[in-house]
């Protein structure tokens, strides 16, 4: 009786779905709203950022 296993299976690098546990599509599809409110944000929040440098530079020239 031997101990040892004679055929080991041969490593191989794991797929991008086996290391992550998701592919991008996926992650878009399950957190659509998430991402819609985070641009949604972000948006604003460059809005506030141009519209303050446009007051900041009429109250300069003024």
């Amino acid at each position: 009786m031997s101990l040892f296993q004679e055929h080991l299976p041969k490593d191989r690098p794991a797929s991008r779905e086996e290391e992550w546990g998701f592919t991008l599509w996926e992650f878009i599809a399950d957190n659509w709203l998430y991402l819609i409110i985070i641009l949604l944000i972000l948006g604003i929040f460059l809005y506030a950022r141009i519209s303050w440098r446009k007051r900041q530079n009429r109250n300069k020239q003024n």
